[in-house]
């Protein structure tokens, strides 16, 4: 599936820069231009044509089913964080999205169907695949309902009641570290719910899902990790060298001016990009999260739009 994006890029930043300036992350004027104003900003195109699968475009390999960092909504269109960085980065290069579906981005690459993957791992490279960049860390992560201060320890999911996806590889995290769920759900939406409910003490997903899920709920806190994070970044083909060298300048730009951590912001809250110190207390940690193998998110029942 291909869907063009032309023209959402600057609908998308104008929503970050109010949240770079709300969270401090970046240098900001004391008014933010409206969206008229940023629509009618031109970019430069600072990446030749022919580096380029098609002219004026950055055409984004990912993963579109990947709920919450790429997702299908009502309309018919993709979202999510991993779609917005996109949108960012296009923006950046002065050029037009548009967004290739794939799990792989070795046969995305490969193939020519796309300029970028973004999602890869260490796990991607190879003589044909490079990785650069990290726009996202996931882990299987706690999350709990109380007091955001409040320090959780092994001890206490042990004792406590835990909530998680039934045949999720967070049941098996758990599971690695000595502890069974108390109860299981169809996805993480009935976790949550449960959680709100005082049904479950805890709720054990990918940090992810649970970062974009707890923002509809009061008082529900990330609570540490018990898995070794997977970071995710951009991979090309290992011959698009000039291509991959524009690209992350502009990437290393938007990680430094706080455009990345603003996004994230957006879609995951106040849980940090980065969650590689916040494992919880008592636990050695256990294998990171199988790609492909993560929790199931029902994107629309808390979509951001």
């Amino acid at each position: 599936m291909i869907a063009s994006l032309k023209g959402r890029a600057a609908t998308a930043l104008a929503g970050v820069l109010a949240v770079v300036c709300a969270l401090g992350l970046g240098a900001c004027s004391f008014t933010t231009p409206g969206l008229d104003e940023a629509e009618d900003t031109a970019v430069e195109q600072v990446v030749d044509d022919g580096m380029l699968v098609q002219e004026g475009t950055l055409t984004v390999a990912l993963d579109t089913a990947d709920a919450p960092q790429a997702m299908t909504i009502s309309d018919g269109t993709l979202d999510g964080y991993a779609i917005d960085v996109a949108r960012a980065l296009a923006d950046r290069l002065g050029l037009d999205v548009a967004f290739v579906g794939s799990t792989s981005a070795e046969e995305a690459l490969s193939s020519g169907s796309a300029d970028i993957y973004l999602g890869a791992t260490t796990d991607d490279e190879s003589g044909a695949v490079v990785v650069h960049g990290e726009y996202l860390q996931n882990a299987t992560a706690v999350f709990a309902h109380g007091d955001a201060d409040t320090t959780i320890t092994a001890d206490d999911l042990a004792a406590g009641t835990v909530g998680a996806q039934d045949g999720s590889s967070s049941q098996e995290a758990l599971a690695q570290v000595g502890i069974v769920a108390s109860n299981t759900y169809l996805n993480v939406n009935e976790c949550f719910e449960a959680l709100a409910a005082g049904e479950v003490d805890y709720v054990v997903c990918d940090v992810t899902a649970g970062a974009y899920l707890s923002r509809s709920y009061d008082d529900v806190f990330f609570a540490g990790i018990l898995s070794t994070p997977v970071s995710y970044g951009i991979g090309y083909a290992a011959d698009a060298t000039d291509l991959a060298d524009e690209v992350a300048t502009a990437f290393d730009e938007m990680s430094t001016d706080g455009t990345l951590d603003a996004i994230h912001a957006l879609w995951y809250g106040t849980v940090p990009l980065s969650v590689s110190d916040s494992l919880v207390s008592g636990v050695t940690a256990a294998e990171g999260p199988a790609e492909g193998d993560g929790e199931q998110v029902e994107g629309d029942m808390n979509s951001i739009d």
